[in-house]
């Protein structure tokens, strides 16, 4: 250590290093999107999905929408926080029909994304009492999907009849016989 401490004493700074370096001070725009692709075959009106979502979204923003192809919609949120939120309460439908939300950092990449997969809460039934656990929800649930959460068992409110497990599933493929939706 002795070293260092030498180095440290010996070390400066040439002039050029001393004035030091000017930085832009233009802000850096962040831009939220979700690709949002509806699994119908109907033509989808912009206008008439913003104020179905609007009003159930509770947005703190604003937010933009606009349809880049393939019922593809991107949405352009003003906050975060609102993109996150809707990203946590999926699944989400319209017209009783899945939408599958990405994430998207240009509006050209929209018709690009994977849209194959998408979060559910899933009920798992008929486990005994002593295998109703974290560890139970987590096994089962990695047989279907990837396991995103296990519901809390205290704060559920299922009284212990079952567990809620969020799984992120691959849609493309069909359930086990065994699951339902």
């Amino acid at each position: 250590m002795a070293g260092l401490d030498e180095m440290w004493v010996r070390f400066s700074l040439s002039e050029e290093e001393e004035r030091g370096a000017e930085v832009s001070q233009q802000r850096v725009l962040i831009v939220h999107m979700l690709a949002g692709k509806f699994l119908t075959k109907r033509v989808l009106n912009v206008d008439v999905v913003a104020r179905t979502f609007k009003p159930l979204w509770k947005l703190i923003g604003e937010l933009k929408i606009r349809d880049v192809g393939d019922n593809i919609l991107l949405f352009e949120f003003e906050d975060n926080l609102d993109l996150e939120r809707v990203l946590e309460f999926e699944p989400w439908s319209y017209d009783k029909h899945l939408v599958v939300f990405q994430k998207a950092i240009d509006a050209e990449l929209g018709p690009l994304l994977d849209y194959s997969f998408t979060t559910f809460w899933m009920q798992i039934h008929n486990i005994p009492p002593a295998f109703v656990t974290q560890e139970t929800g987590e096994t089962i649930g990695s047989t279907l999907g990837t396991v995103v959460q296990v519901a809390d068992l205290e704060d559920d409110g299922t009284g212990g009849e079952f567990l809620r497990v969020r799984i992120k599933l691959d849609i493309s493929r069909p359930l086990p016989r065994c699951c339902k939706l």
